[in-house]
């Protein structure tokens, strides 16, 4: 059973000049009972954290880094497909805000939790992670319920700076895809309201519904990719997108492959 449109959780933003992680913070609070809708926004983070224990590296005053709380049932299965929705959420957001887009630079998805952009001359860069936490906890209406935590990283400028300190892949800003500009300060509440509708209905309705959407904002669809682990290669083949579970489906030559851990390294060839 999905959780009830009923009683939606009241945005509470908490700022922070700096601090370590806003994720750490955020769960920690969240253990002890902090509300659903709870924000915690940094202007710098000295141990900012992205997927599998890597280092969020991000230019304090040039960067958007946040995290939302939001809660669930306590089954895991209620959250499959989350990275997903809150991705495209944020591309959503962005992609339709008035600030002259350029015509020749794409800003799009890459499973699980990357939002890249395609620049003109057809190279990636990315430019934001999504780092989703949870912890189970007691639920006020009794029994017990998942408190996520949703850890959202934005470059918005200065990706000089941010390529001088990143060596394992190419970074971008999000002042290549907007025309006008953009600040942290002036993308928090748009993607904030984009991500408290897109949560609502993720509650509701899981993944499955955005899945046509996800894989129209997939730069890689229809691409050839290989999934690595380590040095690995597990797979090697076209990217068909996910399905309505959020597993990546990539066709090879021995058939279809589903790919489900985000434990895995998603590569172009």
């Amino acid at each position: 059973m999905r959780t009830s449109l009923q009683n939606l959780p009241t945005l509470q933003i908490t700022h922070f000049d700096s601090c370590d992680s806003t994720n750490r913070l955020l769960l920690a609070a969240a253990e002890s009972g902090a509300p659903a809708g709870s924000v915690f926004v940094a202007r710098e983070q000295t141990a900012g954290r992205g997927r599998r224990g890597r280092e969020w590296v991000a230019v304090p005053g040039d960067s958007l880094t946040f995290s939302l709380l939001w809660t669930f049932p306590a089954d895991p299965a209620h959250i499959t497909g989350l990275s997903l929705a809150v991705g495209l959420a944020v591309v959503r957001a962005l992609s339709e805000m008035a600030l002259g887009q350029k015509q020749d630079v794409t800003f799009g998805l890459k499973w699980p939790n990357d939002m890249l952009l395609m620049r003109a001359d057809g190279a990636y860069a990315k430019v934001g992670g999504i780092l989703i936490e949870s912890a189970l906890r007691s639920a006020s209406a009794g029994g017990k319920e998942l408190a996520v935590v949703i850890g959202i990283g934005l470059n918005c400028a200065n990706a000089v700076s941010l390529g001088n300190r990143v060596n394992d892949q190419t970074v971008g800003s999000l002042s290549e895809f907007f025309a006008e500009g953009s600040s942290p300060d002036a993308l928090l509440p748009i993607v904030l309201n984009s991500l408290f509708a897109a949560m609502n209905a993720f509650a509701q309705q899981g993944f499955a519904t955005s899945q046509e959407a996800w894989n129209a904002h997939n730069l890689w669809q229809n691409l050839p990719v290989q999934i690595r682990e380590g040095g690995a290669v597990l797979h090697e083949g076209i990217c068909r997108g996910v399905d309505a579970d959020g597993a990546l489906c990539i066709e090879t030559a021995q058939g279809m492959e589903r790919i489900i851990s985000g434990d895995v390294s998603l590569r172009k060839l």
